[in-house]
């Protein structure tokens, strides 16, 4: 697929991006054709990939051959709560405060 600017205007349209945020119109183009030669030669490094051998391969849905169980959920006592609140910027009790937010 070739990347053109028209490609690269309606690319960063729809990710809703500037390219050329302040520059004069010409620098903009510039911008445009210079991010449309690196988003081509992106493409064409990922091109390769569509060279490799993948006949006989089964797909890979997870890395792990059989997923872990679940850990069991147990509540465990926290020994270091002053050292974890030492960094609040402030705090009531054993509590952060926090700004309110409507």
């Amino acid at each position: 697929m070739p990347i053109d600017l028209k490609t690269v205007r309606h690319t960063a349209e729809l990710a809703r991006l500037d390219p050329g945020h302040g520059l004069s119109p010409d620098e903009a183009e510039a911008a445009l054709a210079k991010l449309a030669d690196e988003l081509a030669g992106i493409v064409a490094h990922i091109d390769i990939l569509s060279e490799a051998e993948t006949s006989g391969v089964e797909p890979l849905y997870s890395p792990l051959i059989e997923a872990p169980a679940p850990r069991e959920d147990r509540p465990a006592d926290c020994a270091h709560i002053e050292e974890i609140l030492r960094a609040a910027p402030d705090r009531v009790g054993n509590f952060y405060v926090v700004p309110k937010i409507i």
